[in-house]
């Protein structure tokens, strides 16, 4: 307010405040994944909510032991950020082995596509897909 700077330059000071220290301002957003994968290995996930195979049950008031190879299918699709957090997660915790897949990887224009499909909110059924090698 009583600066002598413009605006122009006290944006950009701002900006520059918030994105440093900030390898790629792209990466910044954690995705949904990364909470569940990190409550995963910290065991405070809740067994209903996510059933597993393997070891036994925890004793009662025991945490359950974080898991050695862990795979995640996402029916609808996984994204290149998600991809991108199972890689460092993978490389950042060597005794931990995730497995990531999906039915397909989203780029915007495939999940835009994907959105343009859902049903309205007018509550009607979304459109059936195109047939196989069918071009829209």
């Amino acid at each position: 307010l009583f600066s002598n700077k413009t605006w122009l330059a006290a944006t950009k000071k701002s900006l520059q405040r918030n994105i440093k220290g900030v390898q790629n301002v792209y990466t910044q957003h954690s995705p949904y994944l990364a909470q569940t994968l990190d409550a995963l290995l910290k065991g405070t996930l809740t067994e209903t909510q996510y059933p597993h195979l393997g070891s036994e049950p925890p004793t009662a008031g025991a945490k359950r032991r974080a898991p050695v190879e862990v795979i995640v299918f996402m029916v609808g699709g996984v994204t290149y950020e998600e991809s991108r957090y199972v890689s460092e997660m993978n490389t950042a915790n060597p005794g931990v082995r995730v497995l990531l897949g999906g039915t397909t990887i989203h780029n915007s224009a495939s999940f835009l596509e994907e959105v343009k499909r859902l049903p309205s909110a007018g509550g009607g059924a979304a459109p059936p897909p195109p047939p196989a090698g069918e071009v829209e």
